[in-house]
């Protein structure tokens, strides 16, 4: 790593494809003087090239050869450092995503040694003007352990999401401390929502989450099942949780509620959603008679209908007799799926694909989208019930989703698919 440091050409380096066999260094010398721009361009790719024609290069007037010098790993710092403040932003780029990837490659040993002139390249970078260039260090950066704390701070506290918000995430060297006196800036928006989704959000940072009274933020907080949330703070979330919809689903879904806030909760969402609660909480005979209780009452005072009565009955019971009754159709757990009726989805899977409640609720819960597909298929339903699947249940969303292919079909072969089910057994 130290040879990128300083432009040592004695370690082995990778071909770039079509660039053909590298000249000889007084061919090399003879291009970089007077070859056209397509040679010196096709020259600059070689990671193996001597070090003084790619520092040459890097004041080369053609931007493309400049671009080639960014992306080359073989290039010493001293032209990365000129790079770092290039005319051209595709340079910049270029030369973001090599350092913003080298750096975290960095060993403890090689760490130490790592010239002041790396740091410089690294900082001008995370500083530069156009927001695309530091959302790309941030993106690379975003779980190094090895880079200095002060420039993922920087990036952290960036004006633009694309640039904070990678960091506020994932990265592991924002403390406690530091989030929450960033959050106490004044923190909104998707920032604050990337603070929610952190792995173990201690809880004095939750209570700063919730306390901007952010509904998008709060949500990723309830959904976050890391994330440490005291039942003081649940009762501030119930309190406007009846107002918001959108946070039902979570609630009803997060692990480790308090009784107090099980029982509130039963006050107001829906009735498929309260048989949930009842599922989740089956062991414990009096809280559900509690609920069950709440639930008649609801009905009683015209909350609910006679028709959401029926839905509090047992999941697997209406998925059974669905079934017998030839109603088990795709459309009806589509229905269910948009009814936010999880239950009802998870034993109809059970049924249709002929597998162990065990084996489904663990490909469900993986976080894997081939497995949850894998499933769906194996139920017989269509690929675009294995996108629903994958959001609604999966938690999936974004790229972590597997998308049909053009036709709507599986984008997983048979045996891709048949592997993925024998896996789980």
């Amino acid at each position: 790593m130290l040879n990128w440091v300083f432009g040592s050409k004695s370690k082995k380096r990778r071909k770039k494809p079509g660039i053909g066999n590298k000249p000889s260094y007084e061919k090399a010398r003879e291009i970089a003087s007077s070859g056209s721009v397509n040679e010196r361009q096709k020259l600059a790719a070689h990671e193996d090239l001597e070090p003084e024609i790619l520092y040459y290069f890097a004041t080369d007037d053609a931007p493309e050869v400049r671009r080639e010098v960014a992306e080359n790993r073989g290039t010493p710092l001293q032209a990365d450092i000129i790079l770092s403040t290039d005319t051209d932003e595709e340079v910049r780029c270029e030369l973001a995503m090599k350092i913003g990837r080298l750096v975290p490659e960095l060993n403890l040993k090689e760490s130490e040694q790592l010239t002041e002139m790396a740091l410089e390249v690294l900082e001008v970078l995370a500083n530069d003007e156009l927001p695309r260039v530091r959302a790309i260090i941030a993106e690379e950066l975003k779980s190094a352990s090895n880079v200095p704390k002060g420039i993922i701070r920087h990036l952290a506290e960036d004006l633009e999401d694309i640039v904070s918000v990678p960091i506020l995430e994932y990265s592991p060297l924002l403390n406690e401390a530091d989030l929450l006196e960033i959050v106490a800036r004044g923190m909104k928006g998707r920032a604050l929502v990337a603070v929610a989704r952190r792995r173990k959000v201690a809880e004095p940072v939750v209570d700063a989450v919730v306390a901007k009274k952010d509904k998008n933020a709060t949500q990723a907080v309830i959904e976050n099942n890391t994330s440490v949330i005291s039942e003081r703070t649940f009762d501030k979330i119930t309190e406007e949780a009846a107002g918001n919809k959108e946070w039902h689903n979570a609630m009803v879904y997060r692990d480790g509620l308090p009784v107090r806030t099980v029982m509130r909760i039963a006050t107001f969402v829906s009735a498929a959603l309260t048989e949930r609660l009842i599922e989740k909480n089956s062991t414990q005979k009096n809280l559900v008679d509690k609920l069950r209780k709440t639930v008649r009452q609801r009905i009683e005072n015209g909350e609910l209908g006679e028709d959401e009565d029926n839905g509090i009955s047992p999941a697997v019971d209406r998925v059974e007799a669905d079934h017998k009754q030839g109603k088990l159709s795709e459309e009806k757990i589509e229905s269910a799926l948009g009814e936010g009726d999880n239950a009802y989805v998870r034993y109809a899977l059970i049924l249709l694909a002929d597998l162990p409640k065990e084996t489904v609720g663990k490909m469900l819960n993986t976080g894997s989208s081939k497995a949850i597909t894998a499933l769906v298929w194996k139920a017989g339903l269509s690929m675009a019930m294995a996108v629903q699947v994958q959001e609604k249940i999966g938690r999936l969303s974004g790229s972590k989703v597997l998308q049909p292919t053009k036709d709507g079909g599986y984008p997983l072969t048979k045996d891709d698919l048949d592997w993925y089910m024998e896996s789980f057994f």
